[in-house]
């Protein structure tokens, strides 16, 4: 069993032996952060209370291999899954904001919430140092990896003076030009302990 933290958050593996030589190693496990704290940007005499709605938990089954007898370097494939794959925001305004010299009122400022979705189904690859199932008790591993996400897909709705532009027309520019963001990468520190031994 071991117990990770890294860029994906905080989470949980179980990992066991598949060869009598310990190179082959299957797992499972999940991890999950969360973050909405708001943040203010000042625009003009007012500001942009943004609100970010970000949950990651994925759900990760995958096979670790280690090249080399006598060495804890692995290579690790596999895929996963995400019940949140998206990243959303809420903007709204505080005062009157004031944009490249226009000011705009409170109250027309609006809501605006914009989202980025993208598939729940993830690939993923990596390689580390370390090994899931320790030779002792205790051990010890670092990972980095990359997940697959595919491309995102953009929503924006919103309220107030963006519903006098033409706004809706630039949505399918911003999604080509988000269409290279379809990796995540990550950073993974964990600590394993046996639980059953010979």
């Amino acid at each position: 069993m071991g117990l990770q933290l890294g860029t994906t958050g905080a989470g949980i593996q179980l990992a066991r032996t598949l060869t009598s030589d310990g190179r082959l190693v299957a797992r499972v496990g999940a991890s999950y952060f969360a973050y909405d704290r708001v943040f203010r940007v000042k625009a003009g005499e007012g500001k942009l209370n943004i609100t970010p709605d970000l949950v990651m938990g994925i759900a990760l089954a995958s096979v670790k291999w280690h090249p080399f007898k006598r060495n804890q370097l692995f290579l690790t494939g596999g895929a996963g899954y995400t019940w949140r794959p998206d990243v959303k925001a809420n903007v709204i305004a505080e005062g009157n904001v004031k944009f490249g010299g226009l000011q705009i009122s409170q109250e027309n400022v609006g809501v605006v919430n914009a989202s980025l979705r993208w598939n729940s189904v993830l690939g993923y690859a990596g390689l580390g140092y370390g090994r899931s199932t320790p030779i002792r008790r205790l051990g010890f591993a670092v990972e980095l990896g990359c997940y697959y996400l595919g491309s995102p897909k953009v929503d924006l709705q919103y309220t107030g003076f963006l519903e006098t532009t033409t706004i809706d027309e630039q949505i399918p520019v911003i999604q080509r030009n988000m269409e290279n963001y379809r990796f995540l990468p990550s950073l993974q520190f964990l600590l394993t302990y046996g639980l059953f031994r010979k």
